[in-house]
């Protein structure tokens, strides 16, 4: 059975990232209930390097459009067509333009907004990493958006500002409540909600009064969507700036989306967990050479595993000297 590796699930979700939900609602309409999700944290095996990636045999493929490419090739057995994939240019674009701009608002939510971060997103997947990965790499993954939240014009946001003078050296001012300060941070998110209606609106017209986008039949563009219109409405976010929104104003859109997941996500879908690495192919993995994220992470094992090792030996060389009954 084809396996589907994903980031793991939440929120009543089959996953908390909007690229693996989509393909699940995808695959959930082309090969029903015939494929297993892994949920992982680790995108090693990917040939693109990050998840999701699908598993058939010998074949891995990443990402997500080859993955689309690879269920619509009869060559590899499946023998259903895909549902109402891309046969024009304009389609392809509307599929572009719906994954960037929704996903910059997904990624928002759940990466630059500092309460959803410490108090959501964060705790959600720390523990889902083995040790001692999970005291770096929830970072490393959110700084992994940075630059493209920030072309998008949604990363520096007044909470984020803030959250960086909390970890500087120097002692911040008393608040005094300035009321520019004020200004500045309700403008700054008004900003972030216009953008989002400004997508949103192109969606709920285009949806107009049909029940999927092309009629009757849920296409590729449906699948999109919906992910990240139960993404961003459905997490249970201590900031609400957009959910609210999407709740509000757009129920034709929440609507959509739940009439998909109920008919894709409310069955059983066969799953399981990634097996980690031991923990020494933890700690000094195979790894590229002249990489330097990959240099920097295995000197951060190192010297985890040198201060493990140096407290067990500082112990068994005092342990003789310990009276036990002191």
């Amino acid at each position: 059975m084809i396996e589907l590796h994903v980031w793991p699930a939440k929120w009543g979700l089959p996953s908390m990232d909007p690229t693996s939900l989509l393909l699940i609602i995808y695959m959930q309409l082309v090969i029903p209930s015939k494929f297993t999700l892994v949920e992982s944290v680790n995108p090693d095996l990917s040939p693109s390097g990050q998840l999701p990636f699908i598993q058939n045999g010998k074949d891995l493929v990443a990402p997500a459009s080859s993955i689309i490419s690879y269920l619509a090739d009869d060559a590899n057995g499946f023998g259903i067509p895909t549902p109402k994939a891309p046969s024009n240019p304009q389609d392809t674009a509307w599929l572009v333009h719906a994954e960037s701009n929704l996903g910059d608002l997904v990624l928002h939510m759940l990466y630059s907004l500092h309460a959803n971060w410490n108090e959501l997103t964060h705790p959600s997947i720390v523990y889902q990493f083995p040790v001692p990965q999970r005291y770096y790499a929830p970072h490393r993954l959110r700084e992994s958006y940075r630059s493209r939240l920030e072309s998008a014009g949604l990363w520096s946001l007044p909470g984020v500002e803030q959250e960086k003078k909390a970890f500087s050296k120097e002692r911040p001012p008393k608040a005094k409540g300035n009321p520019r300060d004020r200004f500045l941070r309700v403008f700054e998110r008004e900003r972030v909600v216009e953008k989002a209606r400004t997508a949103l609106d192109i969606y709920t017209r285009l949806l107009g009064a049909r029940t999927f986008f092309s009629g009757d039949q849920p296409s590729l563009l449906d699948a999109i969507v919906a992910a990240h219109i139960l993404l961003l409405s459905r997490p249970p976010f201590p900031d609400p700036l957009l959910q609210d929104l999407v709740n509000t104003s757009y129920p034709s859109l929440v609507a959509h989306a739940n009439r998909l997941s109920d008919q894709t996500l409310s069955v059983n879908i066969p799953t399981r967990k990634a097996t980690h690495e031991n923990f020494l192919g933890t700690l000094f993995p195979m790894i590229d050479s002249g990489v330097e994220s990959d240099v920097w992470e295995t000197r951060l094992r190192v010297a985890f595993i040198g201060l493990m090792l140096g407290g067990v030996l500082t112990y068994m060389s005092a342990a003789p000297y310990i009276n036990p009954t002191s």
